[in-house]
């Protein structure tokens, strides 16, 4: 039978893998070196509280994409699994129930923002089609402006394993936060620390008990020394932590001169 010392010890065994990569970009170094998008999230977060009913800052979003369907095109915003804003361009207005049901099918929604699909008859009936109350020219000056950086990967994720068990380090760009869990398939160990976009300890903590006070700061402090293998990052957050790099380094050739 296990005992929480056979959990400690694979939790250990778990988060000591991320210690073992010599060859990898420094988790710290490199959100801070991507830190520009989040911030642009941000700012269209801060556009849908002000212009969606029931949106609040605790509110996520998941994309936001500029789309053609049916010889028309569409700026469509997917706020959570089933709960989507779909904004007809020509018309520069959210459309109803009526034209989504009309116009809009479930493999749609899969194919565009992997949608979970559905067997049911009446597939459409889940999702929940909302208006943007406010400036449609301001939401799609945002885009048009911030389109390269809203359409770059949205999140890093980082899975190791020892035997059954495994462990995942994710940084969400969208929502500006970060996740380091330690599983198993039976869920004799299931456990989650939450992280801030920088890294640090998130207010939210519900491990506590499970891994103890203690151990938990001695983790979150040796989180900031993560490396992050270059293969698992994707191509163009990689090519932008490049760029951010070279730019760096200019900046501090001109400073010296």
């Amino acid at each position: 039978m296990q005992n929480n010392s056979d959990k400690e010890e694979l939790r250990n065994k778990l988060f000591t893998k991320y210690f073992e990569v010599e060859e990898g970009l420094n988790a710290t170094e490199l959100v801070d070196k991507l830190s520009f998008i989040p911030e642009v999230w941000n700012k269209l977060h801060t556009l849908c509280e002000n212009n969606i009913e029931y949106f609040d800052k605790y509110s996520s979003i998941d994309d936001i994409k500029l789309l053609n369907h049916n010889e028309k095109k569409y700026l469509i915003l997917k706020l959570n699994i089933y709960r989507y804003i779909i904004i007809d361009i020509e018309r520069k207005e959210s459309i109803t129930e009526e034209q989504f049901r009309n116009n809009f099918d479930e493999n749609f929604f899969v194919s565009n923002f992997n949608a979970r699909k559905r067997v049911d008859n009446d597939s459409l009936k889940f999702y929940d089609i909302e208006k943007y109350d406010g400036n449609i020219e301001e939401l799609l000056d945002f885009y048009t402006e911030n389109e390269q950086v809203l359409n770059l990967s949205k999140k890093i994720h980082y899975v190791l394993k020892v035997d059954n068990a495994w462990t995942y380090f994710h940084i969400d760009f969208v929502n500006a936060s970060g996740q380091l869990s330690f599983e198993t398939k039976d869920q004799f160990l299931y456990e989650q620390l939450y992280l801030r976009y920088d890294l640090t300890p998130s207010k939210m903590q519900d491990a506590k008990n499970k891994i103890g006070l203690e151990k938990m700061q001695e983790m979150f402090q040796k989180i900031k020394e993560i490396k992050i293998p270059q293969e698992v990052i994707p191509s163009d957050l990689y090519k932008e932590y490049l760029i951010k790099c070279n730019e760096e380094e200019k900046d501090k050739i001109y400073t010296k001169v």
